[in-house]
């Protein structure tokens, strides 16, 4: 190599250091604005944590309570009504009468049905000699 060449090559890594960007020291007014952050932070939570204690041991307010006694007495005469519809004795689907006419056209409509089928055969021979 040439001389100049090796004399740029040192001055260039001989400078290199200084030529470097360096951090900017930090701002002062940044890192009080976030040690003030983290602060609240801390009191935010402290607070959330005090609030859902009072909330848990809190008792429920007055419209609430009003509505579960509400909704326990409809439960309790729904309860009531259901016990009363279940101890009447169930109507029978057909009454005695009907049931004998349904066992007669039952009895009907299998004859006719038999009859129908049982003849078939016949008639046909009948035409046929």
């Amino acid at each position: 190599m040439r001389k100049g060449s090796l004399l740029l090559l040192l001055s260039v890594m001989l400078a290199s250091p200084v030529l470097h960007a360096e951090q900017p020291p930090p701002d002062l007014a940044a890192a009080e604005r976030q040690v003030e952050l983290e602060q609240q932070l801390l009191d935010n939570q402290a607070q959330r944590q005090a609030l859902k204690a009072d909330m848990a041991s809190q008792p429920d307010t007055s419209a609430q309570q009003a509505q579960l006694a509400r909704l326990q007495e409809e439960n309790r005469r729904l309860r009531l009504q259901l016990q009363q519809e279940q101890a009447k004795p169930q109507p029978q689907w057909l009454g005695e009468d009907q049931q004998w006419f349904a066992v007669g056209g039952g009895v009907g409509v299998l004859g006719f049905l038999l009859g129908v089928l049982t003849t078939r055969g016949r008639r046909r021979r009948q035409w046929l000699n």
